[in-house]
């Protein structure tokens, strides 16, 4: 018996020896993702920064050093700034900018149209036939040299983004592109509203033009060059260009509250470089 018994023992203990061990499964427990983010993402979002700030791509040198940049903290926002300022900082910024506004506002004026234009009007003013109209061309002129100074006064700091595009809509110029004073109002309100001018906006800001007293924007003016301050300085122009800049960099339109912030901070800083960051430096940019 005692032989049977020990037996049975025996062959119970091996027997549970040889059972497999079973997987314990809890309920809710996942493995987390894998939060890095793959270099082909990080490499085309320096691409595309370049792209959209300089309006040319990175050269080698520049996309590796901007990937690695951006490897420091696997793209994060503070990564993207940086990279950010590294490209806003490039010597090919502010010609682009300048670039920019005369493609869109002056039909991609030459340089060397506007040297002519000076020689010109500096040949005009010695011509006493034309002495009744000496003051208007010296105006003109004038206005033709601020225009042609643009970009080295845009490189020294002495005019901002919206310096450069008041140059660019106050000069001889424009006034034949967009020829009488009607147009000249309409064309501001399509080209930076992104809208025509009401038939209220039309007649106010036609008369401040055209030199006489009008009220538009809540503000009082008599001279063209009044209009053109009042216009670059009221909420509407600084809408206008954040929606330029969302509809450019993403898109789509900005969303009410993101046009009511990014507007109130550019009027308040005036930094158009800071309003680009924003937008630029967003997830939805850098597509993650």
């Amino acid at each position: 018996m005692a032989r049977v018994l020990g037996f049975a023992l025996l062959f119970s203990a091996l027997l549970f020896s040889c059972q497999k061990d079973k997987d314990i499964l809890v309920s809710g427990n996942t493995s987390p993702q894998d939060a890095t983010i793959p270099n082909v993402v990080k490499e085309n979002y320096v691409n595309k920064s370049y792209i959209s700030v300089l309006g040319r791509k990175p050269t080698a040198t520049e996309l590796s050093s901007g990937t690695t940049l951006l490897n420091q903290h696997n793209l994060s926002v503070a990564d993207r700034n940086q990279l950010l300022d590294t490209i806003l900082a490039k010597p090919g910024y502010n010609q682009r900018q300048y670039d920019i506004c005369i493609a869109t506002l002056l039909n991609n004026l030459d340089t060397a149209q506007i040297t002519q234009d000076i020689l010109l009007f500096t040949y005009l003013l010695t011509q006493p036939q034309y002495a009744s109209q000496y003051a208007q061309i010296q105006i003109e002129l004038t206005r033709i040299k601020s225009l042609k100074a643009s970009l080295a006064d845009l490189n020294s700091g002495t005019i901002n983004e919206i310096g450069l595009q008041k140059r660019c809509v106050d000069n001889y110029f424009y006034d034949q592109i967009n020829m009488g004073s009607d147009n000249f109002v309409v064309s501001l309100f399509q080209h930076f509203l992104y809208r025509y001018p009401t038939t209220d906006e039309q007649t106010q800001s036609k008369q401040i033009v055209d030199g006489f007293e009008g009220v538009v924007f809540l503000q009082i003016g008599h001279t063209k060059g009044d209009f053109i301050n009042i216009f670059f300085g009221c909420d509407n122009y600084f809408e206008g260009q954040v929606r330029d800049l969302y509809l450019k960099y993403l898109f789509r339109e900005p969303t009410s509250v993101e046009m009511s912030t990014a507007a109130k901070t550019y009027k308040n800083s005036l930094n158009y470089k800071t309003l680009q960051k924003d937008i630029l430096s967003t997830n939805e940019y850098a597509g993650i």
